[in-house]
């Protein structure tokens, strides 16, 4: 009996190891813990946002409630909305467009004398799809192109420098048409001329210019800038009717950025102008003008085509290729073949 009660107090102790948990084994301590659920959140829409947006949600940014719709007049194709924006505020814009048109936006600061700045933007669909910038770290300046898809579209600005009041160039072109027109004429000095959606009016950047140019267009047709090594292309016009600047029009600028090479007289729609030519280089950058000049009544008219690129061979091989020299070219000539006296 005795070895029963024995036996039964071994196979009970011996059962009990086996089916107990180990009193030095502490799941809560051991396991990894569980950790709360974070969220990153969507950062406030700038220039310089990409990657952070979720791809199929209206982000947080851009509540319906703040958003300031874009509307066109009846049968328009563009508007020009003039506002003003705070240093370190942003501003959203809504317009709804469809599948394939050409639409293109474009910002002109309006900066008084002895200040900076300008507006870098975000281009975003509904569906979360980035528009502009389509590179991480980059600042969109301009973005002209085919919509992806029919939707409301996002244009979300933000100020990098004090820019009091600007006005915001909005074009949608209609349903399979490719470009529109637009007329700039000054009755004061007589010129007129037009120019396609692709380009638009913007500050001038420093060029061989003899006069301040009085109209310059900025090249903003993405698709010639998108992997390659284009960077900025600009039409100048100006004029003059001080003697000074009469007496010396065709003469080559002493004081521009880079020496000038004449290379002849050329006539373009009627008119008799001297055609110099100027190039400069730095730091791997490239600057090409085309320089024309012509006295007409006395008055001194000077048109320029401004062309910066870089280097192919600061790149990557394979990532970046050559820009379209020749259509940047014929396009700025398209433009020019338009230059009118009234």
């Amino acid at each position: 009996m005795k070895k029963n009660i024995v036996f039964s107090l071994l196979l009970f102790l011996l059962i009990t190891a086996c089916v107990a948990p180990a009193k030095t084994t502490n799941v809560e301590n051991t396991a990894t813990p569980t950790r709360p659920v974070q969220f990153t959140p969507i950062p406030t829409l700038t220039a310089k946002v990409q990657t952070a947006v979720q791809p199929t949600l209206t982000p947080p940014a851009m509540p319906v409630g703040q958003l300031n719709e874009i509307k066109f007049k009846a049968n328009g194709t563009y508007v020009d909305i003039t506002d003003t924006i705070a240093l370190g505020a942003n501003k959203t814009y809504s317009i709804n467009a469809m599948k394939g048109q050409i639409m293109s936006i474009s910002i002109l600061p309006q900066i008084p004398d002895g200040s900076w700045g300008y507006i870098p933007m975000q281009i975003q669909g509904a569906d979360g799809s980035i528009l502009c910038p389509q590179l991480p770290d980059a600042e969109c300046m301009f973005w002209r192109g085919a919509l992806p898809a029919t939707q409301d579209y996002f244009v979300t600005l933000t100020p990098n420098g004090d820019v009091p009041q600007f006005t915001m160039r909005v074009t949608v072109n209609p349903p399979g048409k490719k470009s529109q027109d637009f007329q700039y004429s000054n009755s004061q000095t007589g010129i007129s001329l037009t120019y396609p959606d692709s380009f638009v009016p913007a500050l001038p950047v420093v060029g061989n210019y003899k006069i301040s140019p009085e109209l310059t267009l900025h090249y903003i047709d993405s698709q010639a800038y998108d992997k390659t090594n284009l960077s900025e292309v600009y039409l100048f016009v100006s004029s003059a009717s001080d003697g000074q600047t009469v007496a010396t029009c065709t003469d080559p600028n002493p004081n521009g950025g880079g020496p000038e090479q004449l290379i002849g007289n050329e006539v373009v729609n009627g008119f008799d102008f001297v055609h110099s030519t100027a190039e400069g280089a730095g730091a791997g950058n490239y600057y090409q003008q085309e320089i024309y000049r012509m006295v007409n009544k006395n008055i001194c008219y000077e048109v320029i085509y401004f062309i910066h690129y870089t280097n192919i061979g600061n790149y990557t091989p394979g990532t970046v290729t050559e820009f379209d020299s020749n259509a940047i070219m014929q396009s700025l000539g398209d433009i020019f073949d338009t230059f009118n006296i009234k």
